[in-house]
């Protein structure tokens, strides 16, 4: 099993349970990565939250590259001003990876910082879970020494509707309803509930798709992440 140190990001958030006020909103991140992290069979260790501050930041990586194997952070993977995890990862030449062609998640970075591996997640908690499971999931499990796990989907009907553009691929909060995918109202990926309301997700390829109701797509549940 690998220690994987969990780290948020944000003047704005707050930890569970404490009153929150004007422009503060509740970490959902950290819990629900550490959750996952032990379902995957390692160890989560908790960084606590970082405010938006570079210094505090870098000591917070140093800190965790000593205490884990890897490390995810959530938030300031874009390219803002407060955007630090992906500056700081670019300024120190070890960003390896930075902006993929995925939705939700298309923010994630991946770098390297005192020899462990950085997954830099976006803030938003659908994007942090589905990049969670579709790309450090897989990861961890290898440097883990096991082989790179594919999860397992199936070809179901489909019982919505969407016109998808081509350039990137598309992960849909889903569930199974009498044998058809069926998909969550919002696609925004701050609507955590539609997390608790999926049993898995629907994966759009590339390129440019229809999708009327009958036509088979690829559901993958969450069953098939071991969660």
């Amino acid at each position: 099993p690998l220690r994987v140190a969990v780290v948020s990001t944000g003047e704005e958030l707050i930890e569970p349970g404490t009153p929150a006020f004007d422009g503060q909103i509740f970490d959902a991140n950290r819990p629900m990565l550490a959750e996952l992290i032990r379902r995957f069979g390692h160890k989560a260790v908790d960084m606590g939250i970082v405010p938006d501050d570079r210094s505090a930041l870098a000591e917070t990586l140093d800190a965790a590259a000593k205490q884990a194997d890897v490390i995810i952070t959530s938030g300031g993977a874009s390219a803002g001003d407060e955007d630090h995890v992906s500056a700081l990862l670019k300024e120190r030449g070890n960003m390896s990876l930075w902006r993929i062609a995925v939705k939700p998640g298309r923010p994630l970075a991946f770098g390297v910082w005192g020899g462990a591996p950085v997954f830099g997640l976006p803030g938003n908690p659908v994007a942090a879970m589905v990049c969670t499971l579709i790309f450090a999931r897989p990861a961890m499990a290898q440097l883990a020494g096991e082989a790179w796990p594919e999860p397992q989907g199936f070809l179901v009907p489909a019982a919505f509707s969407k016109n998808k553009k081509p350039g990137r691929s598309e992960f849909l909060r889903a569930r199974i309803c009498d044998g058809k995918a069926e998909v969550f109202a919002s696609e925004g990926s701050g609507r955590i509930s539609g997390l608790s309301w999926a049993d898995g997700l629907v994966e759009l390829p590339h390129e440019a798709v229809t999708i009327t109701p009958g036509v088979p797509v690829r559901y993958i549940p969450f069953s098939s992440f071991w969660i």
